[in-house]
């Protein structure tokens, strides 16, 4: 097989799909490499509805990550954040040639990746909502733009990286700040994954509930003072504005964590409650994260016991 140079998207779900469709719409081509040794080479017609209700159609080619030899170009990463220690080790074959651009939330997911001598290595804090509907179709609705930001690397291209990526619908943007950004979105993922699942609600609940709201309060005045003491000046309102304004504009869409214990897969919640009871444990902290940490521990057996029954 020849050698692969280019855009290319590792991970087949619905933000990787619908990212892929937006940019081929851009007219910026760009292919999607399935984590799924099983998945076979495609091009397929998928449908992304935006917030708007505008439907986009655009064919979009997929193939095996396995059946690729080399890679040359910026890879953005949107697969869960589980996968990615594998990623960091199928990748690194040809690491020089690779602007690696992570599109994943949650706290410390780059670590599999970093010093392994890629050109480049940038964190985007997602700020879409995304879920597969149907085979072929998703929704995609962005709150609000996406900050990306440089962990490692130097040259021309990683400054040009929010802009190859960018469409009009899906905004991204460079962001000089961006350890406080992930650490933002991290706290508020935490307050979302973890209790929209427990209760099997949408992101709309936080808007909808005043006794939900003050849950994640309490979540989120436990988490800031970890993030205050690992160098991230954030305060609690900044934090509960960012719920609000999630939660309004994604309602009645589903978490990626309940979308995940629906279809009886891992989740991603040691990246998020579980990893800053960790970084405070490894702080030396004496912070109470006791609600933070069973609900986390909560989630993570729900997300157990859901794959337990489809085996059963």
């Amino acid at each position: 097989m020849k050698d692969s140079s280019g855009m290319f998207i590792v991970g087949g779900g619905a933000i990787g799909f619908s990212l892929a469709a937006h940019l081929a719409s851009s007219g910026k081509a760009a292919e999607v490499l399935r984590i799924n040794h099983s998945a076979v080479g495609t091009t397929e017609k998928i449908a992304v509805k935006s917030g708007d209700g505008h439907v986009l159609e655009q064919s979009v080619t997929s193939k095996p990550l396995s059946s690729v030899r080399s890679i040359n170009g910026v890879v953005i990463v949107t697969a869960k954040a589980n996968a990615n220690e594998y990623l960091a080790d199928v990748l690194s074959k040809n690491v020089s040639d690779i602007d690696l651009v992570l599109l994943q939330n949650g706290i410390g997911v780059e670590r599999p990746f970093m010093n392994k001598g890629f050109r480049s290595v940038s964190r985007c804090v997602v700020y879409i909502t995304a879920e597969k509907v149907q085979e072929s179709s998703y929704t995609a609705r962005m709150v609000k733009p996406s900050p990306i930001g440089l962990l490692e690397g130097t040259g021309e291209k990683t400054a040009d990286i929010a802009g190859i990526i960018n469409t009009e619908a899906l905004r991204f943007y460079n962001e000089p700040d961006i350890e406080y950004e992930i650490w933002k979105k991290g706290i508020i993922n935490t307050v979302f994954n973890s209790i929209c699942p427990l209760l099997d609600t949408d992101n709309g609940i936080f808007d909808r509930d005043e006794t939900i709201m003050s849950l994640a309060k309490c979540v989120v005045k436990e988490c800031v003072p970890v993030a205050n003491r690992a160098g991230i000046t954030i305060t609690t309102k900044e934090i509960i504005e960012g719920i609000l304004a999630i939660s309004q504009m994604s309602a009645g869409q589903l978490i990626s964590t309940l979308q995940d214990i629906r279809a009886h897969r891992e989740t991603e919640m040691n990246y998020f409650n579980m990893e800053i009871c960790r970084i405070a444990e490894a702080m030396k902290m004496q912070t109470d994260l006791s609600l933070t940490r069973m609900l986390g521990a909560l989630t993570i057996k729900k997300a157990e016991l859901a794959r337990d029954k489809e085996i059963d």
